[in-house]
């Protein structure tokens, strides 16, 4: 079968892993652009959200390049993104394209749509086969996640403007290739090593913000209009609150329940004085994640959100209080397909000033 993943930053380093070697041909999506995101909000309901309409764009050009499967993460609860992979399936299904759509989320009580789905993707392969690809798979994305996350510190203090990006795309690409934990190991060492190469150790005490909100604007550079690129190229060490581990960890580990998950656990007391109970999606955990920022210690949060995100929404609504208690200041950048560039980055701008200014000592309004 022919097979896409829509983009979400770097996660294709595992599509060979877990389709070209189990027997599929992988249909690579092109990265996301404007007309990705037209394609997406074309002919998607205007009241969707964001990720909603790029992610249908993904799919629409993987259909266009012959793919006959699509996989698509599922989920429930209040978040609306439990229902995107029907809504974009239906609408895919009226525009007449014939395809499979592979959702891939825990189920409540039934688990036959699950089976079906891993046993198209299984292809005829062993179980063990299959499981083996999937953990090495895993593995891709920990040190995807692993080597971004030292790019967030290496790139405002870089020697040479844009050489820490470089590296990045150069390991994603061999990371892709690696056929095994060996291979991964060496990637990873020698990455770091070029890291090190390139990184003035002499510039210390650098404003830190966190970047939260929602998970697909966070971890999609297109999406938010490569913000944390921006913020690094500012003299800014932006520390990542969401990742993919975090999303997909606990069923990865086989701990389907949140109790058992150490780091949920930390974000949910956290956030349990402001907001005891989840409210879908990553609206909790930005709460949690905010006031966590502020006790590591972080100069300021930053938070992503897709127009009507109603998650997010309630988030921002008490982060004001938080940052009032807290004196820790926080700026809600809400993108939509109307979104305008210059308008972000002037507001970005006017808030890293606010920061460098407190660490001066003027106090200033949050």
């Amino acid at each position: 079968m022919k097979i896409a993943l829509p983009r979400l930053g770097n996660i294709e380093v595992m599509n060979e892993t877990i389709i070209t070697d189990m027997g599929h041909e992988l249909i690579e999506i092109p990265p996301n652009t404007k007309r990705t995101l037209d394609l997406g909000v074309r002919y998607a309901p205007e009241y969707c959200c964001l990720p909603l309409k790029i992610v249908l764009g993904n799919f629409l050009e993987a259909l266009e390049l012959g793919a006959e499967g699509l996989i698509m993460a599922g989920g429930w609860g209040p978040c609306r993104f439990g229902y995107y992979a029907q809504v974009q399936r239906d609408i895919l299904l009226d525009l007449g394209y014939d395809f499979k759509m592979i959702i891939i989320e825990i189920p409540r009580g039934n688990w036959n749509m699950l089976w079906e789905n891993l046993n198209i993707l299984r292809n005829g392969r062993s179980w063990s086969y299959f499981i083996n690809q999937f953990r090495l798979g895993w593995q891709k994305i920990l040190l995807m996640e692993k080597l971004e996350n030292m790019v967030l510190s290496v790139r405002p203090r870089e020697k040479v403007r844009g050489v820490s990006s470089r590296i990045l795309k150069e390991s994603m690409l061999k990371i892709k290739k690696a056929k095994n934990r060996e291979m991964l190991k060496q990637i990873e060492t020698e990455t770091i090593h070029k890291f090190d190469e390139n990184t003035d150790f002499q510039k210390q005490n650098l404003i830190r913000i966190a970047l939260v909100g929602e998970f697909y604007v966070s971890l999609e550079p297109f999406t938010n209009h490569h913000l944390e690129e921006k913020l690094g190229y500012m003299g800014i060490e932006v520390v990542r609150k969401n990742t993919i581990e975090a999303w997909i960890g606990p069923i990865m580990r086989l701990k389907i329940f949140k109790d058992s998950f150490k780091e949920e656990q930390e974000i949910e007391e956290a956030a349990y004085p402001y907001l005891a109970h989840s409210v879908g999606g990553e609206g909790q955990t930005t709460v949690g994640n905010v006031v966590l920022a502020h006790k590591e210690g972080l100069d300021g949060a930053i938070q992503v959100i897709p127009f009507t995100c109603m998650p997010e929404i309630v988030a921002e609504t008490i982060l004001k209080k938080v940052s009032e208690d807290l004196d820790f200041p926080t700026l809600t950048l809400i993108y939509d397909e109307q979104t305008g560039e210059e308008g972000l980055n002037t507001r970005v701008e006017a808030f890293v000033d606010l920061l460098k200014k407190r660490r001066k000592g003027v106090r200033m309004s949050v």
